[in-house]
């Protein structure tokens, strides 16, 4: 797993005191920042640290979250910690352009999808987010949808890079 912190980029790239995220050419130089560490990384999460970030604003969300996703989401999980809802008001509107989603950490721990989604995707999401891992029997029962429903709906966050599925098994993405 690769740990990128925010703060220490922003202070590597931008200032020392900066805890903002506005501007594009501030979005890219964080971009450019994140894509160097993502090689060296061994494993295939990514979890971005935007626990110190006071403010972002929509043309870096784009280039930081929706450019990073494009680029890097169908061969990366990402998972978005210390998000808070002004950042998930500029990420959201990204994410539903581009039809892109990410998992998203909260302080308290608790898992959020963020982007577009369908409704029963949405809802499988929040089942395996609460519950834990889950077979695709369970996440039918909970949701009293039909085996196939069930299956398509796993199988659009599995796509999506924010489910991850072994030996039948689904689990949202998480730190731990």
């Amino acid at each position: 797993m690769a740990w990128i912190d925010l703060k220490d980029i922003l202070q590597h790239t931008v200032s020392s005191v900066y805890g903002d995220l506005v501007t594009r050419p501030t979005g890219q130089a964080v971009r450019t920042s994140i894509e160097a560490l993502l090689p060296a990384a061994d494993e295939d999460l990514a979890i971005i640290d935007f626990s110190t970030v006071r403010l972002m604003d929509f043309s870096c969300a784009d280039e930081i979250v929706g450019k990073l996703l494009l680029r890097y989401g169908r061969a990366r999980y990402f998972l978005l910690v210390g998000v808070h809802p002004g950042h998930e008001d500029a990420i959201e509107p990204v994410l539903e352009r581009h039809r892109l989603a990410v998992v998203a950490q909260d302080r308290s721990g608790s898992l959020k999808l963020l982007g577009a989604m369908p409704e029963h995707a949405r809802q499988a999401f929040t089942v395996l987010a609460d519950s834990g891992p889950a077979l695709l029997a369970d996440v039918a029962a909970k949701l009293a949808l039909s085996p196939d429903t069930a299956r398509e709906a796993l199988e659009v966050l599995r796509e999506r890079h924010v489910v991850r599925e072994s030996g039948g098994h689904y689990q949202a993405v998480r730190s731990a």
